[in-house]
């Protein structure tokens, strides 16, 4: 299965139960509105990073850099806009190659990325170390002594919109997605879209996996110096966005996880530096919502995969489906069994308000734009619930609409 949910979010424009939400637009490329947080004047502490970092490694300086975002396209677990101590570090210079040296490497997940950078003498980086090396110190604002509005830069080259030339993504068009490319691309390639200390593609191309448990309350104003994520979690937390994703994915402070299935994932890897600060959060509880999905049409489920998702209802526009790009709070799926009912467990966050969706792989190759993870039709709860034990959902899949931007199928 090959899903990433913000590659069909622009497509949405079918049933759930009984009401068809309205189409949603196809989101423009503009440039995002910096997060209008007060930040207080906290001093850049900058020094200049290691003299003696490994080859093809760049330096990043020590001192502070401001994470996470508000507005725009940013997510709950993108809040609060903070500031975060980290010491100097070296940072691959671009993602880790394949051995034929034509393109980025794809890994089979965390633990696979993670070995390679340990056989290397590295770790891979954490959060805040990624955040820092896409977006800059605070010594790279308006005013280099202290953090200010200057330092919460959107994407590693700025805030301006992402193109082909700046980075390996798919783009938002009045047909439909528009990929730069067909897969991941060469690892030193778009110098046009480096990062404030030089660095290559930490936006687009492959998803750059973190040390960090993912947590979406982590976010917080009194983390302590190079902070590490908390000790325990059932997902690893991943950066930047990939070549099948859009803009919003690629954002510095965007944050996602590796329980979100159909994610290539990449590996980019630190040498010296701190050791992480493991920090005290409460870890999160987790339920299994019951899922029934029946098609609308009466007929059985069949296809290829069945892909149930769990968005968290804050994070939904006024349409009522969630903004282009957010990350889910769970993810799941199954091969159709080929009943007319399937039932699907599908662990989220306990106490969450949550909103779920279906989409169906038919098997069958999507007409014109279409994804193949939604070819067989795409479901949206009518409303959201408090992710309880016991809590029981029904999806009806119908069928996407045959224009991408139209309201009905």
């Amino acid at each position: 299965m090959a899903f990433v949910v913000s590659l069909f979010l622009v497509f949405i424009g079918c049933a759930s139960d009984s009401v068809a939400p309205p189409a949603i637009p196809a989101p423009a490329e503009q440039p995002q509105t910096p997060s209008a947080a007060v930040l207080l004047p906290v001093a850049a502490e900058y020094s200049p990073g290691p003299t003696n970092c490994p080859p093809e490694t760049l330096p990043v300086p020590a001192g502070r850099v401001v994470l996470g975002q508000e507005g725009g396209d940013a997510g709950r677990d993108e809040q609060p806009v903070h500031t975060v101590l980290l010491d100097g570090f070296c940072l691959d210079r671009t993602e880790m190659m394949d051995p034929s040296g034509a393109r980025s490497q794809v890994f089979d997940g965390w633990s696979e990325a993670r070995e390679a950078c340990v056989a290397r003498g590295g770790r891979l980086p954490t959060e805040a170390e990624f955040e820092k090396a896409a977006r800059g110190g605070c010594e790279l604002g308006s005013d280099p002594e202290h953090c200010d509005k200057g330092d919460m830069r959107i994407y590693p080259w700025g805030d301006a919109p992402p193109t082909c030339a700046l980075a390996n993504h798919s783009m938002v068009s009045p047909r439909g997605p528009q990929r730069c490319s067909q897969g991941p691309g060469k690892g030193d390639a778009l110098a046009a879209g480096a990062g404030p200390y030089g660095h290559l593609n930490l936006a687009g191309n492959l998803w750059e996996p973190t040390e960090d448990w993912y947590h979406p309350k982590v976010y917080r104003t009194d983390r302590p110096k190079n902070p590490g994520g908390p000790s325990e979690g059932r997902s690893k937390a991943l950066r930047g966005g990939a070549w099948d994703t859009f803009s919003t994915n690629m954002r510095i402070s965007n944050r996602f996880s590796d329980h979100i299935k159909g994610s290539s994932i990449g590996a980019r890897c630190v040498f010296g530096g701190a050791t992480p600060t493991v920090e005290s959060v409460d870890p999160l509880e987790w339920v299994n919502v019951q899922l029934l999905v029946r098609m609308k049409n009466g007929e059985a489920i069949s296809g290829r995969w069945l892909t149930v998702t769990a968005f968290h209802e804050t994070d939904m526009d006024r349409s009522g489906l969630p903004k282009p790009g957010i990350s889910p709070l769970s993810e799941g799926g199954v091969v159709p069994s080929g009943a007319r009912n399937q039932t699907i467990s599908l662990a989220v966050p306990k106490g969450e308000r949550v909103r779920f969706s279906a989409a169906l792989d038919s098997g069958k190759a999507p007409s014109g734009p279409m994804p193949a993870a939604a070819s067989g039709g795409i479901a949206w709860a009518e409303k959201g619930v408090v992710a309880e034990d016991g809590v029981s959902i029904t999806l009806m899949v119908a069928p996407l609409p045959s224009h991408p931007h139209s309201p009905r199928p």
